[in-house]
């Protein structure tokens, strides 16, 4: 007589079916503490996948370079003590707060700063460099970083004879082309003659790009610089 070995499973067949109820197991443990995670982070990680655009504002880190690649504003301490050990005119800054993809229409806009030397002072951003910056930011992510190519930065210098570079603290003989040198912008242009008002003025870190026995040429446009998005407030 033939036995019945219907409905009773072998004994590998129940491990597997034990090791598949496992899986099922972990993987639903898994998926409860996403969902728990993802619940106690609220919609707020949605911003960091969405990209920025018009209306978005964003605050972001920058550092700015010189003709010879050296930074000159920065909102980064590290890189800001790296320069000033070095004993180069950089400027520190906290982070700057735009709106996305928007347009300054002033000339020059004073932004404050600080060195240990100097203390507290005011460096002038062109708003064309404003403008370039805002736009950049559209399209990028929180967290994100991009590097700036400024157009028109190599037009951006002025030609001193001897005595006017005197005036502006140069020393003429000393000066050689790579050297840096402060040049004071007026932030508010006084138009009218019987305007008896203070001029303000702000500061931009130059190079000396050339020297002649006649002439110095000074240049204070700057041709790169590095941002990255620290936070993205959707509007």
């Amino acid at each position: 007589m033939k036995s019945d070995k219907k409905g009773k499973p072998t004994s590998k067949q129940g491990g597997w079916t034990k090791s598949w109820a496992k899986i099922f197991l972990i993987m639903g443990c898994i998926l409860f503490v996403g969902v728990m995670i993802i619940t106690s982070l609220g919609t707020s990680w949605l911003v960091t996948m969405n990209p920025a655009k018009t209306g978005d504002t964003a605050v972001i880190d920058l550092t700015i370079h010189d003709t010879e690649g050296r930074p000159v504003l920065t909102t980064d301490i590290r890189v800001f003590n790296a320069s000033y050990e070095k004993g180069e005119i950089v400027w520190y800054t906290n982070p700057l707060t735009m709106a996305v993809n928007s347009t300054s229409t002033e000339m020059i806009s004073p932004l404050p700063v600080y060195r240990y030397d100097y203390g507290e002072a005011s460096f002038g951003l062109f708003g064309d460099e404003l403008n370039q910056i805002s736009a950049t930011l559209e399209g990028m992510k929180q967290g994100g970083a991009e590097k700036i190519v400024f157009a028109n930065s190599d037009v951006l210098q002025r030609e001193m004879t001897p005595e006017q570079f005197t005036e502006m603290g140069g020393n003429f003989t000393m000066a050689v082309p790579g050297d840096q040198m402060l040049l004071a912008f007026t932030t508010n242009p006084m138009i009218d003659l019987d305007d008896n008002s203070t001029p303000e003025y702000a500061l931009r870190t130059s190079v000396i790009t050339e020297k002649t026995t006649e002439n110095v040429t000074v240049n204070y446009g700057y041709p790169s610089a590095d941002i990255s998005i620290v936070r993205l407030n959707h509007g």
